[in-house]
């Protein structure tokens, strides 16, 4: 099981991404969420692309999403390593302009 949870209770649609307790939502426009993951909610014209990185110096080896617009780091949600690509993928395919 992932540290945020698995994919056992996991929902997604166009417009949400919902796991466990955590759930990424896209609501007028805001990429918004809520729950054990950061809180964050950021505008969907700002972001430009999703990247993940894990950083192995830390006591905690915590994957970190990245959502980026015009070369500044806009947001970071950690989340496990089972679910990221999965979240990754769903970012990168509602921000298609």
């Amino acid at each position: 099981m992932a540290l945020f949870g698995g994919k056992e209770t996991l929902t997604v649609t166009d417009t949400e991404y919902t796991w466990k307790k955590n759930e990424i939502k896209i609501i007028e426009g805001y990429l918004v969420s809520k729950g054990v993951i950061n809180n964050i909610r950021v505008p969907l014209n700002a972001i430009e692309t999703a990247v993940w990185s894990l950083n192995p110096t830390k006591p905690t080896i915590t994957p970190t999403l990245k959502i980026i617009g015009k070369g500044v780091v806009l947001a970071e949600l950690a989340v496990g390593i089972d679910i990221i690509n999965d979240i990754q993928d769903w970012i990168l395919k509602n921000i298609v302009k």
